[in-house]
């Protein structure tokens, strides 16, 4: 349950960032603090326990929301935040005391999608 809506909020997190940015040309720092104070102050009003691991999840999925389209298109995104949500899920928690976590979970993400796209490419086309 916790692992899905780790999911589904870095999904939305990073689809929406790369939306305004791509598609309604917005500055990216802006395309990515406002849907998530807005995220986080409308996810703070639910009772969930984890609600600082979705609020998280989204804004650093902001992050991978924030690549530029020749890199990664709105697909490679979605499973680029899929990904994220997974090493924040999984990964995170063991190199607590560190800053930039979610920073460089959202480099590795998308670097591995960008990666394994370019040997696919290669490989098969």
């Amino acid at each position: 349950m916790i692992l899905a809506c780790l999911i589904a909020a870095s999904i939305l997190g990073a689809e929406i960032t790369y939306y305004l940015i791509h598609k309604r040309q917005w500055p990216t720092v802006r395309a990515s603090s406002a849907p998530s104070l807005v995220f986080a102050v409308l996810i703070g009003f639910t009772n969930l326990p984890f609600v600082l691991g979705l609020q998280a999840a989204f804004f650093g999925a902001t992050f991978v929301g924030m690549t530029d389209k020749s890199r990664l298109g709105w697909k490679r995104v979605l499973l680029a935040s899929v990904v994220f949500a997974l090493i924040l899920y999984y990964l995170i928690p063991l190199v607590k005391g560190f800053g930039g976590g979610l920073g460089a979970a959202a480099f590795v993400s998308s670097a591995a999608i960008y990666t394994v796209d370019k040997i696919f490419r290669r490989a098969f086309l």
